[in-house]
């Protein structure tokens, strides 16, 4: 994870200056899917990820793109484990929707069948955050970077936490209240630590309904039916059914904020999440996730 997260972009540009950028987002694949600008060619389809804290491209685009290897290092699951050897390489400079930023480093990593994930590589908000704002419009499927906030003083606004860039905000079913990542690079609705689970108002009993894939193992994921709502800052998720996975905070996925308003205020170091949700499960229950700096 990138501590020192308004540094991947070597723009600062005043709010009072800069125009509010309106991209569309194709969900088909689950996940925001945006078109990208990578050192003027392109455009390319990336995934638009809260999950992740920099940016990851696919091997076969480093060779495209004609980008050079800048380093190595190592990168970790968020499930734990053993760390993975990786490359990294230097995006100079993104364009997204005349949105720009550059100086990105990113990770060179092959994390799945572009044709499954819809994008060949994978970008977090916080490339943008020299914009001010970053927000995205599940109701509509657009992305807006700079201009004016949507929600006034008087929403729910949350100060980023230790986890910064990855959004991190109270999230409570019943009586039961954990940490939730939000996380649109994940296509479900969503997991729930499992060690938690029992305590929740399940409507039938756990069962395996698939599997999640990290940088380093295979999670068996677990899941049962449920009546209830799920309530983040001013957002409404009602649930029907939820899953469980090995980590002590929960996730929610692109699959639970369809209908939802996120926006990011990179300026304040603060973010605010409103609406009622219309969740929607993936065609497949297969998560592969990003891995951790």
């Amino acid at each position: 994870m990138i501590s020192t997260f308004l540094a991947v972009t070597g723009l600062a540009i005043s709010a009072a200056d800069d125009p509010t950028h309106s991209i569309p987002f194709d969900l088909s694949s689950g996940r925001p899917v945006i078109e990208l600008t990578v050192n003027g060619q392109g455009p390319y389809p990336f995934v638009f990820d809260t999950g992740a804290s920099g940016a990851m491209i696919r091997s076969d685009m480093v060779e495209e793109l004609g980008l050079e290897i800048t380093g190595t290092g190592q990168v970790g699951s968020p499930a734990g484990g053993e760390p993975v050897e990786v490359e990294y390489t230097m995006l100079e400079s993104v364009d997204l929707g005349g949105a720009q930023a550059g100086n990105i480093r990113s990770i060179i990593i092959d994390f799945g069948d572009p044709g499954q994930m819809g994008s060949v590589g994978v970008i977090g908000p916080n490339a943008f955050a020299g914009h001010g704002r970053v927000a995205f419009d599940f109701s509509r499927n657009r992305v807006e970077i700079g201009g004016a906030m949507h929600h006034g003083e008087g929403a729910s606004w949350m100060d980023f936490s230790a986890t910064a860039p990855i959004i991190e905000i109270p999230l409570t079913i019943g009586d039961v209240t954990v940490p939730v990542h939000i996380d649109t690079g994940n296509p479900s609705v969503l997991n729930f630590p499992e060690d938690r689970i029992d305590d929740l108002p399940l409507a039938g009993p756990l069962q395996v309904v698939g599997e999640a894939r990290t940088i380093d193992r295979v999670m068996q994921i677990m899941g049962a039916p449920i009546d209830a709502v799920a309530r983040v800052g001013d957002a409404e998720i009602p649930l029907s059914d939820i899953t469980g996975f090995p980590l002590p905070f929960a996730n929610m996925g692109s699959g639970a904020l369809r209908g939802l308003y996120l926006e990011i205020d990179w300026s304040e170091q603060r973010f605010a999440i409103s609406g009622t949700a219309e969740p929607a499960n993936p065609r497949r229950r297969i998560m592969r996730r990003a891995p951790e700096e």
